[in-house]
């Protein structure tokens, strides 16, 4: 039978309560055992509190054990950022498939023998044909959100549409990155996908060490894409995303540091756009991508307005030209500014 890998992943807190969710709330675990061979790989970022996780993890360990699960603490020394924090635990995976999950989220109990059900149906019963990449439905929970707002209620939708929308069925080759990019029937969210783990681990050993902390979802399924790898869209909810205390979390911004993570998400797009420099790609997928980083800067301006005021918002804004480069900020502000004139 084919193995799995669950990599549960980022700051220790948030660690120990998903781990409290999936196994005493959800059932999520035992309710898997019995028919799927699972591997556990848990990061520490290297976040404040870090010594205190083997201790957190103790009381789960003979749990884990008892249920034939093997759980492995791996451990950044410094924050490197998620996207290496993800390297770390897809490169460690002895399992044949991975599947990613943030701290703040939870799963429901059958997600991944929903998975399993969906590898066989991609390889007509066979797992050894199956699909690189089976991608579920994410139900999104904004718990600090004012939904009784209208305008919110309205960006709630929308966001839930998005972070939910799947192609149903079987794409290859270039079919996925235009079904991703062009049509946009499919999110490119990591969670709620499950990955060849060969695939990668292939794409990881090819992309130079990076801090982010925003958008590095988008830079890794964009390569992944690029491999031209085969997916299967299944119309189950599988991951139960938490939009509420993270980085990309609505709540107010009040710290540089954190904002200085935020912004982290520019040096994506600088690697995307300097990899297809050297590597042309139709201009249709860079003119997406174009749209992409600028709805990104956007997003980081409004943020920016909305959280900071006095010096602060001087320090912000001069974080945000470090990362992004004042030319393009003022050029995306004039941007703004003439779209709320229309």
């Amino acid at each position: 039978m084919e193995s799995f890998l669950p990599a549960f992943l980022d700051s220790v807190l948030a660690q120990n309560l998903l781990l409290k969710n999936s196994v005493q709330k959800s059932g999520f675990f035992s309710h898997n055992k019995d028919t799927l061979p699972i591997e556990v790989l848990i990061v520490n970022d290297g976040s404040p509190g870090g010594s205190s996780l083997p201790k957190i993890l103790k009381p789960y360990k003979k749990k884990f054990k008892n249920l034939g699960i093997t759980l492995t603490l791996l451990e950044h020394r410094k924050n490197l950022g998620l996207f290496e924090a993800r390297r770390t635990a897809a490169n460690a995976a002895s399992g044949s498939y991975i599947f990613f999950a943030d701290p703040d989220d939870t799963l429901p109990s059958d997600s991944l023998l929903v998975f399993y059900n969906g590898l066989l149906a991609s390889g007509n019963g066979n797992l050894s044909d199956a699909a690189d990449i089976i991608h579920g439905k994410m139900r999104l929970s904004v718990p600090q959100f004012d939904t009784a707002d209208k305008k919110n209620a309205e960006r709630f939708d929308a966001f839930s549409k998005s972070v939910q929308s799947i192609h149903s069925g079987f794409l290859s080759g270039n079919e996925v990155l235009e079904n991703f990019l062009i049509k946009k029937e499919h999110s490119g969210f990591l969670c709620a996908k499950l990955f060849r783990t060969s695939l990668l681990q292939e794409v990881y050993a090819e992309l130079p060490n990076i801090f982010c902390i925003m958008s590095e979802d988008l830079l890794l399924y964009f390569f992944v894409l690029l491999k031209k790898p085969s997916y299967y869209g299944i119309d189950s909810f599988v991951y139960n995303y938490i939009n509420d205390t993270g980085i990309s979390s609505v709540r107010q911004v009040t710290s540089l540091d954190r904002w200085e993570k935020i912004c982290s998400g520019s040096s994506v797009f600088t690697l995307i756009f300097s990899y297809i420099q050297e590597h042309p790609i139709d201009e249709k997928y860079i003119d997406e991508l174009r749209i992409a980083c600028n709805n990104q800067l956007k997003k980081n301006i409004t943020k920016m307005n909305k959280d900071f005021t006095g010096s602060l918002r001087a320090e912000a804004y001069a974080i945000l030209c470090d990362y992004w480069g004042e030319d393009y900020v003022k050029q995306i502000e004039k941007s703004m500014k003439d779209e709320e004139q229309k």
